[in-house]
């Protein structure tokens, strides 16, 4: 499963309500994640 933060269209790994890959809360600002089926873009750990 892919979240995306919308701000700055980048793609992780994760679900919204969770954590990411790289360690990103999604609780936290919720309205700027989004479920998503997109490729992942980030490149930190965790992620790709």
């Amino acid at each position: 499963m892919a979240v995306k933060h919308t701000p700055t269209k980048e793609v992780h790994q994760g679900h919204k309500g969770g954590k990411t890959g790289c360690g990103f809360d999604t609780t936290v600002q919720a309205d700027h994640w989004v479920n998503s089926n997109e490729r992942i873009t980030c490149a930190k750990n965790g992620c790709k």
